[in-house]
């Protein structure tokens, strides 16, 4: 997927999911994460609140409510077997659940501040957290060992944001401005210098070796406005700009619409904007409101016509086409 390779604008579909179907609050503070299973049929989500919730969105109804955390939850990801999942946040540790019965397996510490996300490779059997002390940390699954199996320290500044999009790479956005992909079986890193710290990196769902969407914060200015880019991996190449949205910085939701015609992004307003890939321009009637305050997260469903969108106002909102 690239804007230069694109088909024309009339074959494309600019509509993601809109109608309302469920509201699901029962968070007491802001919901900053949410992350389907594997599968796309429940839903976790984590909050200020400090706890994590397990969902059916279609139903609408909570399954179990795990806790556990003293500090805010920033960051959740499930094992491929749906078995398991890791969170964090403020803890400054990486806890390791059992979805049956709540329990927490394993806790692992040695980070020296928030830890803003965390990733599974996909088999499972490595985990990556990284956080605020510029520290990327890889966890043996398969080991009971408290220390970590092998630590990257070449952030110099916050990481944000993680991908293991296969077993011996991993991607990175950092506040440094840098994202970092580590060929671990080489022992190789590339960096890609993008110049304004990085919030959020998504791969393309078409073409993951080739795309990969990237939100940043404008320093220096009287207003914090977003700046969403398209970047080809091969050569760290702008294939396309999004920009706009006033967003608090740190924490705000963006995604591909589906088959990646459309670019999707939630503002400090609780307001969804969408642009088209080709032209960079944003949608007729965008932002529309959606939420009472600022947008953290917004997951699509790969299965079907599915939108889910969660907000600091408190609430998860599930949408149907």
């Amino acid at each position: 997927m690239a804007p230069s390779r694109g088909e024309e604008e009339v074959q494309q579909d600019f509509s993601y999911p809109s109608k309302l179907v469920q509201t699901l609050d029962a968070h007491s503070g802001p919901v900053n994460v949410i992350k389907y299973n594997h599968g796309a049929k429940y839903l976790l989500s984590g909050s200020t609140d400090r706890s994590i919730r397990l969902w059916n969105p279609a139903l609408g109804k909570e399954i179990k409510c795990y806790n556990g955390h003293a500090q805010e939850v920033l960051a959740l990801d499930i094992t491929h077997d749906n078995a398991k999942f890791a969170s964090s946040g403020g803890d400054r540790a990486v806890f390791l659940w059992d979805v049956p019965t709540g329990s927490v397996i394993r806790r692992m510490q040695g980070h020296f501040g928030k830890i803003n996300a965390v990733a599974f490779s996909p088999d499972s059997q490595v985990l990556a957290s990284a956080g605020f002390d510029a520290k990327v940390m890889l966890w043996d699954m398969r080991a009971s060992s408290r220390d970590p199996l092998q630590t990257l320290k070449e952030a110099k500044s916050t990481v944000s944001s993680i991908i293991l999009p296969n077993s011996p790479q991993i991607i990175t956005g950092s506040y440094d401005g840098f994202l970092r992909t580590y060929d671990l079986r080489f022992g190789l890193i590339t960096d890609d210098l993008i110049g304004e710290p990085i919030n959020t990196i998504k791969l393309s769902n078409v073409n993951p070796e080739e795309s990969i969407l990237i939100s940043t914060n404008l320093e220096n200015t009287e207003k914090n406005i977003s700046k969403i880019r398209i970047f080809d991996r091969k050569d760290g190449s702008c294939l396309q700009t999004f920009s706009g949205n006033e967003i608090v910085p740190n924490r705000w939701g963006i995604n591909w619409g589906y088959g990646e015609s459309c670019v999707l992004a939630g503002d400090k307003d609780g307001g969804l904007s969408s642009w088209n890939v080709l032209n960079g321009k944003q949608l007729p009637d965008h932002p529309k409101q959606i939420h009472k305050k600022q947008i953290t997260s917004i997951e699509l469903n790969p299965r079907g016509k599915e939108m889910i969108t969660a907000s600091l106002d408190g609430s998860i909102k599930v949408w149907h086409k």
